[in-house]
Formats: structure tokens, sequence, C-alpha cells
């Protein structure tokens, strides 16, 4: 049976109980208000990320679109990174890059002009002159052509651009022969025709005692060869003939005066496999060949 004392501990417990209950509400309500107004930021900072990056999506959470916006921020890093990276590659390539400078000259010959402005006919390159062959196409009266095919810059009067004739002494033709000698070498150094130097030539040296002669392999590929011939200066004065043989048959005899500076023969092959250029004189006689070109 409850008494009365029972039942004063009772209503005094009851105020507390109606507080307690009053405070645990409004706790609940608190974190509830919280919770949403929480949730109702994330979504609406979402819903503005959208606006700004087309990675995010609306229906994202919050944690996805932050997520996907580093994603993309990384990604950018990277890119920047790269541009970076070719900026330095292109900042390199400018500063290697040559000076050019382009001239419009006009064209003189002689004190006479014979063209008027070239437009860019002359390139300085780091200090060296390129000439087009557009600009010097007038010095040799239009004759400069260019195949790009055979990679051949050609002037001259020919129907064809093609390599048509060879120095003889660039060849391994001349094989052979007597009483000769290939100029340079170990004692001479040049040759002294009518007062001019030669670098290059083939100096033959007859007596009437001694044979002279060379021997040329052609394998018939040339049609002709033309050669300049004189006497060595400081020799003797001996007139001579020099004897073509083309296949070891006597093909025709040209007749060389030592009082002649020079004198500037073409020498048909007619594609013969070999030929002999024999010097033949009443004494001794020193005549130099030089020059000499072979034509296909």
């Amino acid at each position: 049976m409850e008494s009365t004392k029972d039942r004063k501990k009772a209503y005094a417990r009851e105020p507390l109980r109606s507080i307690l209950a009053a405070v645990a509400s409004a706790i609940v309500t608190s974190v509830l208000t919280f919770l949403l107004t929480n949730a109702t930021t994330e979504n609406t900072i979402v819903t503005e990320m959208s606006e700004y990056f087309s990675s995010v999506d609306k229906s994202m959470s919050f944690k996805q679109a932050l997520a996907t916006v580093y994603e993309g921020n990384q990604e950018l890093q990277n890119q920047v990174q790269q541009l970076q990276q070719t900026n330095g590659q292109l900042n390199t390539q400018v500063e290697a890059a040559p000076e050019v400078t382009f001239f419009s000259p006009s064209l003189v010959q002689d004190g006479l002009e014979i063209a008027g402005n070239q437009q860019n006919g002359v390139a300085m390159i780091n200090g060296r002159t390129y000439i087009s062959a557009e600009a010097a196409d007038p010095f040799l009266n239009g004759t400069i052509t260019f195949d790009q095919e055979q990679n051949i810059l050609a002037a001259g009067n020919t129907e064809t651009v093609a390599v048509t004739k060879e120095e003889l002494l660039n060849t391994n033709v001349l094989y052979d022969g007597d009483r000769y000698s290939i100029i340079p070498n170990n004692d001479t150094e040049v040759l002294t025709v009518a007062g001019s130097e030669y670098r290059k030539g083939i100096l033959l040296n007859e007596s009437q005692y001694y044979d002279c002669y060379v021997l040329l392999n052609l394998k018939n590929d040339y049609s002709t060869l033309q050669i300049e011939i004189g006497r060595l200066d400081g020799s003797d004065k001996t007139d001579a003939e020099l004897e073509v043989y083309l296949d070891d048959e006597l093909s025709t005899t040209y007749s060389i005066s030592a009082s002649t500076p020079i004198q500037t023969i073409e020498i048909p092959l007619n594609y013969a496999n070999s030929m002999k250029l024999r010097i033949v004189a009443d004494g001794t006689a020193k005549y130099c060949i030089v020059n000499p070109v072979l034509i296909k």
C-alpha cells in the first residue's frame, strides 16, 4: 500500500521527468534539424558545383562530387606539367633556330645589270650565303635545272638532267701503261703547261728508245673522250703524234705541236671496250694531258 510519504516522493520526481523529456526532445529536434539543414546545404553545393564542373552531376552525393572534382583537378595538373614541358622544348628549339636574313638583289655581270631584283634570291643563314637557282639562272643564260627525283642541280645546254660526263682521273678507267705518271704524286704536285698550272693530269714521257702509252678499260660505256694536251714547260721542244687505238686497232692519229700552248682534242670512242693512247716522237718529248673528260 502506497504511503503518503511515497506519494510525495513520486510527486517530487514528476517535474524532473518532464524537464528531462523536454531536454531530450529539444536535443533530438536540434540534431534532426542540423542533419536536415546539413543535407540541404550539401545538395545545394552539389547543384551549384554541377553548374561549374561538367563532370559533376546533380544526382551525385556530396562526397562523390568532391571526388570527381579532385580527380579533374589532378588531370588538369598533369596537363599543366605536360604544357610546361612542351613549352620548355619549344623554347630550346627557338634558341637553336638559325639566324636567317633574305635579300632580293639585282644581278650585275661585268658591270652590266642583266636582271632586276630577285625576290629572296639570296639567304644569309648563320653567316653562310645561299643563292637560289632562280637567282643564278640568268648568269648561265637560263640553263640551270634542278631534278628532285635524281637530286641533281644541273647547268648546261642538255635536253635531260643526268650525269653524262665523268672526269677520267676520278675513275678507275685508266689502269696501266708505260712511261707515264698521274699528277699529283710524291714527286710532282703540279704540271705547268704554257705558263698555267694544273694540279691534276697525266704526264707522258716519250723517248725514241722506249714506248710511251696509257691503257684504258672503257667497258663499252663511253662515246667520246675530251682532252687538253700540251708540252710540259721546260721540256724539249719536240713535236709528236698522239695515236689512238680502240679495241687493239689504230683508230686515229693527232699531230701535236710543241709550239702550240695547248690543244683541245675530242676523240670518238664509239663505245669501244678498250683504248690505248700512245705518244710517238723523234726524240725526247714530255706532254701533259689535262682536264680529261669521258662522255657517255
